[in-house]
């Protein structure tokens, strides 16, 4: 098989890649899909994967939002690995 890759434009990044094209770099498809015939109402604008900066999901009881977690519900029992609870 040919090769085939991306060129990214500024920072690489794999989820600026259309899904047009993606069928096309790993071999599902001979050529690349039209990009109007994926062009739906419902899809967002991209974003860039926020992983790892300010931007970055941050759930309740995350250390930089304070790190205060819910108490523990009571259904939780802790392993020991001689098989005793203390």
């Amino acid at each position: 098989k040919e090769k085939r890759w991306v060129i990214y434009k500024g920072k690489a990044e794999a989820s600026k890649v259309p899904s047009h094209w993606h069928g096309w770099l790993h071999y599902t498809c001979e050529l690349p899909l039209p990009e109007q015939d994926h062009a739906k109402s419902w899809i967002k604008q991209h974003q860039p994967n926020h992983t790892g900066t300010k931007q970055a999901y941050q759930p309740k009881g995350h250390v930089f939002k304070g790190g205060k977690r819910a108490p523990a519900t009571g259904d939780y029992e802790a392993w020991q690995p001689d098989g005793q609870i203390k």
